[in-house]
């Protein structure tokens, strides 16, 4: 997976991202079990801003 630097803080992140703004709509279970699996799958770079 390409990585990206953020800025000049030295920190490196995967290019992609889990936007995680849209599980405020679904149950909390739910949620819960979408952040694992994209973590189990990779994910560890988890947007939580709202726009």
């Amino acid at each position: 997976m390409r990585t990206i630097s953020l800025g000049s803080t030295g920190i490196v992140t995967p290019q992609n991202a889990f936007g995680a703004l849209p599980i405020q709509r679904v149950s909390e279970q739910d949620a819960v079990a979408l952040v694992r699996r994209a973590f189990e799958g990779g994910m560890t770079f988890f947007d939580t801003a709202r726009a």
